[in-house]
C-alpha cells in the first residue's frame, strides 16, 4: 500500500543503513535535512538523496519534518534526543534491532522503531523493496503512519515489539555476523593455497538454496552430523589458533546436538 502523502524526512546518520534506507526513501518522500557528526558524510548522503540541507549540529535540526528517522550506533541514540528535546514534532523512529522503543519515552511525543533486517554495505546495492521492515509505534496511529512509510519502500513489512525484535537480532548475528566470520576463516585458509572464497560460491548458494526446501535442521551435513570423528580429528590436527577452537567448538555442539541419545 502506496503511503497517501509525500511526508518530510530528516535523516539522523549518515552510515550503512541511513545511506540505504535514505536512497529508498527519497525516491518517494522528500529528504529535507541529513544530519551527521561528521559534515563531509552529511553532504554526501545529502547529494544521494536530492537534499540541499547538511548539518554536522543537532541544535540545526529543523522542527517541521514529519518524521525523524535515527540511524546511529545504539549508545548515541539518548544523546541525540537529549539534544533535541525541543522538537516534538513528527515521529521519532530509530532504526536499531537491538534497542527497544521506551528509549523514546518521556523524551518524544510520537515515536516508535523503523527497523530493516538486512545487512547494508554503503558500496553494495541492496533491493530494499524486498527487505523485512520491522514496525513498532507508541500507538495505533503512530504504528499505521510507520507502516505505511515502511510499506512504500518494501513489499515485506511487519509488526513487530521491541522483545520481539531483540530476538530477531540476536538470531540475525547468529544467522549473518557469524556465519561471514566463519566465511572469514574460510578465505584466510584458502589463501594459504592462492584460492578465495569465490571457490565455496556453488557450495554457499547450494546450502542456502535448501533452506527454501528444508529446515536447518534437517539441512545439516559434514563430518559432525555423521559422527565421524576420525575426520574431525585430523582437521583439528591441521589447524591452530583461532580456527582450531572454532571448529572444535562447533563440531562439539553439532556432535553434542544429532548424536547425544545414541
Amino acid at each position: 500500500m502506496a503511503l497517501r502523502r509525500t511526508i518530510k524526512i530528516v535523516l539522523i546518520g549518515s552510515g550503512n543503513v541511513a545511506t540505504h534506507l535514505g536512497q529508498a526513501l527519497a525516491r518517494h518522500h522528500k529528504i529535507a535535512q541529513v544530519f551527521s557528526r561528521n559534515i563531509e558524510n552529511a553532504r554526501q548522503l545529502a547529494a544521494m538523496t536530492a537534499c540541499h540541507n547538511a548539518t554536522d549540529d543537532l541544535t540545526e535540526l529543523i522542527s517541521d519534518a514529519d518524521l525523524y528517522l535515527i540511524s546511529l550506533t545504539d549508545d548515541a541514540i539518548e544523546g541525540v534526543l537529549d539534544a533535541t528535546e525541543n522538537i516534538n514534532s513528527g515521529i521519532w523512529a530509530h532504526t536499531s534491532g537491538s534497542t527497544p522503543m521506551s528509549v523514546f519515552t518521556g523524551k518524544k511525543k510520537r515515536f516508535g522503531v523503523f527497523y530493516p533486517l538486512q545487512t547494508f554495505s554503503k558500496m553494495k546495492e541492496v533491493d530494499v523493496n524486498r527487505v523485512s521492515m520491522l514496525i513498532e509505534g507508541c500507538n495505533d496511529e503512530v504504528t499505521e503512519e510507520l507502516k505505511e512509510i515502511a510499506e512504500s519502500i518494501s513489499t515485506v513489512v511487519s509488526l513487530v515489539d521491541s522483545k520481539g525484535r531483540a530476538d530477531l537480532h540476536v538470531a540475525a548475528v547468529f544467522a549473518c555476523n557469524f556465519v561471514n566470520y566463519m566465511w572469514v576463516i574460510a578465505d584466510e585458509l584458502l589463501h594459504k593455497h592462492n584460492l578465495n572464497i569465490s571457490a565455496m560460491m556453488p557450495l554457499l548458494e547450494e546450502t542456502l538454496n535448501k533452506l527454501k526446501e528444508m529446515s536447518p535442521e534437517a539441512a545439516q551435513t559434514g563430518p559432525a552430523r555423521r559422527g565421524d570423528t576420525k575426520v574431525i580429528d585430523r582437521h583439528l590436527q591441521s589447524l591452530a589458533g583461532a580456527p582450531r577452537e572454532v571448529y572444535k567448538l562447533v563440531s562439539d555442539l553439532i556432535l553434542k546436538h544429532y548424536h547425544s541419545h545414541e
